[in-house]
């Protein structure tokens, strides 16, 4: 709040000898008389009390009142004096006083600006004081008063208004949650701004606030900016503002979290370390710093920013060893630590570290911290059960808090890493209701990436449109919130393209092929060593060449399949599919003798994945054997998947083209009829 003007300080003074003597006097005899005078000397001697801290000086005022009852300036002047030692020595009833005495100034002068604001003013501190909604609605509707009435007041008056004016709608739009409410403290601010240049570091830190709120409530980065301006005007008006410093850096740390800019990152640790310069034991300074390189460390997975966090833990620790949500960052830290370099007696350490805090203290943040450490055993030992126990600790979480981000998406994130091992559609379906959750609550584009890869595999397993779909809408959320995403996370951008690939080959769409290929050789350009990078080339390049039938195509999918099989020799899955497009080619070829030497390459690969294990290598024989007239092979073949339960359906055996010339043969027909007499 703007500071309130304040009383020119009275000495201790004596009243003329004749004022004390009518002091003895009945009022009634005094009626009629201007003792203006008089009434100025009680007001005075009541301020002087008041400012002493005596309660006394209030009857001072009652009598200056009863001398003088239609001055509006009395009233307003001791509403004034009143709302000052109520504020300042805390005491309600003086802010009550006060506020009876601005009402019955604008009552007898409506037009008194100075009364309106003031008496905003006293209501804005009761309804602080008794956290009292009622009490700020009131204050708005006296502060819009005195902007009516503020025609002709000097600038440096109208900002300290608008500073309030935009105090109260922040506080309306707490107790509210409503952005129209934050959007009213903006603009009052940015009136009181464009008013006065010269305002008070708590001006910026309030108006940096509201700035913030919105940026986190509506997800956009400028809001965000905009705060971090309002920060620095702050700490350059004191450089040595420890608070000013401190929200300076978490508005970085929170820019950060939408960014992943190491800008960001950089700028946010020189803001803790100037707070901590200023502030040594700040606890919470350590706190919030270790939370910022647990965060960097946890997305890019660098173990150094990690130790970092660790240490900070430490600080924080030795500042305020009571404090859980501190052991809790340090629980989560040591546990990621572990799981990254592989060193189980870190991940031990955690856990000798939570579990008697669990029986002490019992929140969400050591829910969350405990669930980490089981779920970084689950990635040691790749075992589900340690995610069910990971899972478990985070719903204890959850039954205290509903509303917990991390929770739900820890409780995501887990589920879909059980679900990537037991390869289970019930396991994905939860993980995706997990996910859901949690960008009920919080946007994120590490979220809708995360939810965008678990629905790619779901639909992969599934062999459905839907999931795929949503993939890529949520690949497209990530990437908008996300955009520097194609240089800091490569992997999104494989992936989206992945599921593009997919989505292409559902809706037979060409354009789609051709963005997931350009992202590919995006990769390819800027990281020529992502894995399987060669592999989904050729991969997207054949199945576009499958749709136009473009034998150029087909060329490019063989140059990047060479390439991917030189880098993994052993794969059978890229030996099999290179088959298959061997296969697509040679049939898509008029030259006989061309066609020929494809078919005949594609048999060698095929075998070689056979060899290798791949069982799926089997159909794909058979079919093979059907295209060139060896029907003979071509059965024997579909046995021996048959065997390994590597067919397709039925149906999809029907609606094979390649399988066209076995079908007409009774061998097929008996195979199918013995294929259905087993289902029934």
């Amino acid at each position: 709040m703007a500071k309130t003007q304040h009383l020119k300080h009275p000495s201790n003074f004596e009243l003329p000898s004749h004022e004390e003597a009518s002091l003895g006097k009945p009022i009634e005899e005094l009626k009629g008389k201007d003792y203006s005078a008089l009434s100025q000397s009680l007001l005075q001697k009541g301020e002087f009390r008041l400012l002493h801290g005596d309660k006394g000086g209030i009857e001072y005022f009652d009598m200056a009142v009863k001398l003088d009852p239609q001055n509006p300036q009395l009233f307003m002047e001791q509403g004034l004096a009143l709302f000052e030692y109520g504020s300042t020595e805390e005491n309600e009833e003086g802010l009550t006083l006060a506020s009876k005495r601005f009402k019955v100034a604008t009552t007898l002068d409506p037009y008194s600006f100075q009364a309106w604001h003031l008496w905003g003013n006293t209501l804005y501190f009761l309804g602080k004081r008794r956290n009292e909604p009622s009490y700020f609605t009131n204050a708005l509707k006296k502060y819009e008063k005195a902007i009516e009435l503020s025609e002709g007041q000097t600038p440096d008056v109208l900002a300290d208004l608008y500073w309030d004016f935009g105090d109260i709608w922040s506080k309306l739009a707490e107790k509210s949650g409503e952005i129209t409410d934050y959007h009213y403290a903006i603009k009052a601010y940015e009136k009181a701004s464009s008013l006065q240049d010269d305002l008070a570091p708590e001006f910026w830190i309030n108006f940096g606030n509201i700035y913030s709120i919105m940026g986190k409530k509506t997800n956009d980065t400028r809001l965000l900016i905009k705060a971090i301006n309002c920060y620095k005007n702050a700490v350059s008006i004191k450089i040595s503002f420890s608070e000013g410093w401190f929200l300076l850096a978490i508005a970085m740390k929170t820019l950060y979290s939408y960014t992943h800019d190491e800008d960001h990152f950089s700028q946010a640790n020189e803001c803790f370390s100037t707070t901590l310069q200023l502030s040594k034991n700040n606890s919470k300074a350590y706190l919030e710093w270790a939370r910022l390189l647990l965060e960097s460390g946890a997305i890019f997975k660098d173990t150094k920013k990690i130790r970092a966090c660790i240490d900070k833990c430490f600080k924080a620790h030795r500042c305020d060893k009571k404090n859980s949500y501190v052991v809790a960052v340090w629980v989560e830290a040591l546990a990621l630590l572990g799981s990254y370099t592989e060193q189980l007696e870190i991940i031990h350490e955690a856990l000798g570290k939570i579990e008697p805090l669990i029986e002490q203290d019992e929140n969400t943040e050591t829910f969350y911290a405990y669930g980490m450490c089981f779920y970084a055993l689950g990635t040691y030992y790749k075992d589900i059960d340690y995610y069910y126990q990971a899972l478990e600790q985070f719903q204890e979480g959850l039954s205290i808090n509903r509303t917990h981000y991390r929770l739900w998406y820890a409780m995501a994130s887990s589920s879909f890493a059980a679900a990537l091992l037991d390869h289970d559609e019930k396991s994905y379906d939860r993980s995706l209701h997990f996910f859901e959750q949690a960008l009920n609550l919080e946007k994120t584009s590490l979220c809708h990436s995360h939810y965008a890869m678990c629905l790619l595999k779901y639909g992969e397993i599934c062999h459905e449109q839907q999931p795929i779909e949503l993939s890529v809408y949520h690949f497209e959320e990530a990437l908008n919130l996300q955009k520097n995403a194609a240089y800091l996370h490569t992997d999104w951008i494989f992936y989206y393209a992945s599921a593009l690939d997919q989505l292409a080959g559902f809706l037979e769409n060409d354009s789609r092929y051709v963005k997931a290929i350009d992202l590919l050789n995006h990769i390819l350009m800027f990281k020529p060593e992502f894995p399987h990078i060669h592999f989904q080339l050729a991969l997207t390049y054949s199945h576009y060449a499958e749709l136009v039938s473009e034998p150029d195509l087909f060329q490019r999918a063989i140059h990047h399949y060479r390439i991917a099989h030189q880098k993994e020799k052993e794969n059978d899955q890229i030996i099999l599919d290179w088959a298959l497009t061997l296969v697509n080619l040679g049939d898509l070829l008029e030259s006989d003798i061309e066609s020929d030497q494809y078919l005949r390459e594609a048999e060698y690969k095929m075998i070689q994945a056979a060899k290798l294990g791949n069982t799926h290598a089997y159909y794909a024989l058979s079919c093979l054997y059907s295209v060139i007239g060896d029907l003979d092979n071509s059965l024997r073949f579909l046995e021996k998947a048959k065997a390994f339960d590597a067919l397709p359906t039925i149906e999809e055996m029907f609606e094979d083209d390649w399988l066209e010339n076995l079908r007409g043969s009774e061998g097929f027909q008996a195979f199918v009829a013995e294929l259905e007499s087993n289902i029934k």
